[in-house]
């Protein structure tokens, strides 16, 4: 009758957990005695144990998958090394197509500016900062003259933006806090000198180099 009598629940549980029931401890009791306290030999409970095996078998899968080459020489799935890579190159992708759509530069993308505008700009910054070394007309002072065809880093319009943006060994100091932006508008300038005759212009430096 007391089966009868179990809920859907009780019955669940007890499959679940396979417990003893108090009846029946004397049967599975151990010789531990400590204190009044005895050791009962229940045996695992089954969801217990099928999780433990579950767990096992994901701890296999993981490790082939992850560490092992299950997939063939050259294979792209399953090792971390190539899904870094590939997240790399997906952020590289989505930095890229945020740059252009904000119009930033860097020194992989700095293109040439021709309008007058940038050009005017990077005059106005050119006269702020670059003038003391390299008189106003380009000529050249402490710096190298700029409206030869000699450059001592290169005459195209990265290798310009690289060297404003980075310095130079010889003493240039880096000027990336002008930013991105102006950089772009004063190498442009820069370039726009080459060819101009200025007053008292200094000897050549560097290896011929004729842009565009």
């Amino acid at each position: 009758m007391a089966k009868k009598n179990e809920s859907a629940l009780d019955r669940l549980i007890k499959k679940l957990t396979k417990a003893t029931p108090i009846e029946k401890e004397s049967e599975v009791k151990l010789d531990h005695d400590f204190d009044g306290i005895q050791e009962l030999n229940n045996p695992l409970p089954p969801w217990w144990t099928m999780g433990f095996i579950i767990t096992v078998i994901m701890a296999v899968i993981y490790m082939g998958y992850y560490f092992v080459n299950f997939y063939g020489k050259g294979s792209t799935v399953g090792w971390q090394e190539t899904e870094l890579k590939n997240e790399y190159a997906r952020a590289n992708k989505a930095v890229e197509a945020y740059k252009k759509a904000h119009n930033l530069v860097d020194e992989n993308t700095v293109t040439l500016l021709k309008d007058k505008k940038a050009l005017e700009e990077g005059k106005q910054i050119y006269i702020q900062n670059c003038a003391a070394c390299h008189r106003a007309d380009g000529g050249g002072a402490v710096g190298p003259n700029l409206t030869d065809d000699a450059w001592l880093y290169g005459c195209d319009i990265k290798s310009v933006y690289k060297t404003i943006l980075n310095g130079t060994s010889k003493g240039m100091p880096t000027w990336k806090h002008l930013g991105a932006d102006k950089i772009q508008k004063v190498a442009s300038y820069v370039l726009s000198l080459q060819g101009t005759k200025p007053a008292n212009p200094k000897a050549a430096e560097g290896k011929t180099c004729k842009n565009g």
